[in-house]
């Protein structure tokens, strides 16, 4: 054992009696990586054979009653996900053979919120244990992840821990949402049904249905700081203004103001599927006040979702600039990239 790796654990002791976190050596954190990259290996020589096996066939090929173009785009999305692989284990490699040192992350978060009341609570998000949910979540209801999931997720968590610290100090978050970019919102929305699925309003259908959805940063995955209550709860709790009965043109004026603190309807549509998942609860449920505008359009309307427990349906419509209702308004939240 070298110098430096008895250094750091004998600071890791030193910190432990303190009751703080101890951080990995350097040679623990270099053995992770080492053992992240061997994983790889499998996916690696299973998505060659796979590649191997359609030249070989006739996958790439446009079958019966198949829109010209269609096996181009298989071949397409298959070597995009194979490139992705390798750029994945030739990123590990790079950091390995640098000789740099590797950063540590702190899996846990812990910060204390102190409500309008007064009264202090300290809130506590584990990165490792919300990430191994969304990816049980995500199994469960067959959504396709990208390859760069995992790494592109901790290194928002990694990059923007100070931010998260001072988001759940100043808002009071309680829960958090790991959200893949770049999935089409049809699939999602088809893949999140819950008891009788959607109800589509015509404006949100003639503006091009869900594939019609305009959102900013889609194409790119995030963690979403949320809190898992109804609106009201929100606002009495927190005392976070969750602008009931807000038209839609000042809802448009402040996402465009504070892009970064807003959902979008994917994001919403993963946030009331997986807090039924862990509670049974909607908290979107319009009879609550719970509805909500989301930083996306269709065409020049602004889209707004709620559940509706009468109909068991989540409602999806799409409303102009003057539009408002009492029981819609906007869920506070921090979205990081």
């Amino acid at each position: 054992m070298n110098f430096e790796a008895i250094t750091q654990m004998a600071k890791g002791a030193k910190k432990a009696e303190k009751g703080e976190k101890a951080e990995k050596s350097q040679v623990e954190l270099r053995e992770a990586l080492e053992l992240k990259l061997k994983s790889l290996k499998p996916s690696l020589q299973e998505g060659i054979k796979e590649y191997e096996q359609a030249l070989n066939g006739d996958i790439f090929e446009d079958q019966d009653g198949e829109a010209e173009g269609a096996g181009e785009i298989r071949r397409e999305a298959m070597q995009a996900k194979l490139s992705a692989l390798f750029d994945r284990a030739e990123k590990m490699k790079n950091n390995l053979d640098s000789g740099e040192e590797l950063a540590q992350s702190a899996p846990e978060i812990s910060a204390t919120y102190a409500g309008p009341d007064g009264k202090a609570e300290t809130i506590t998000l584990d990165f490792e244990a919300k990430f191994q949910e969304f990816t049980s979540f995500y199994k469960k209801t067959n959504l396709d992840l990208p390859v760069d999931f995992e790494d592109n997720t901790r290194e928002i968590w990694d990059k923007n821990q100070t931010e998260i610290e001072q988001a759940i100090e100043q808002n009071g978050f309680d829960d958090m949402l790991i959200v893949p970019g770049n999935i089409p919102l049809a699939d999602l929305a088809e893949k999140m049904k819950m008891e009788s699925g959607y109800w589509l309003s015509d404006n949100f259908k003639n503006g091009g249905n869900f594939a019609g959805v305009i959102s900013p940063n889609s194409d790119k995955s995030r963690i979403i700081l949320f809190h898992k209550k109804t609106l009201p709860e929100v606002q009495v709790e927190t005392g976070l203004d969750v602008h009931l009965n807000i038209t839609a043109g000042d809802a448009l004026k402040l996402f465009e103001k504070n892009p970064d603190e807003h959902m979008t309807l994917l994001d919403f549509i993963i946030m009331e599927r997986k807090v039924f998942e862990d509670s049974s609860v909607h908290i979107s449920d319009y009879t609550k006040n719970s509805g909500q505008w989301l930083n996306t359009k269709v065409g020049a309307r602004l889209v707004h979702s709620c559940w509706d427990p009468d109909c068991g349906e989540l409602n999806v419509l799409a409303s102009d600039p003057a539009h408002h209702l009492g029981h819609l308004g906007l869920r506070p939240a921090r979205c990081f990239f």
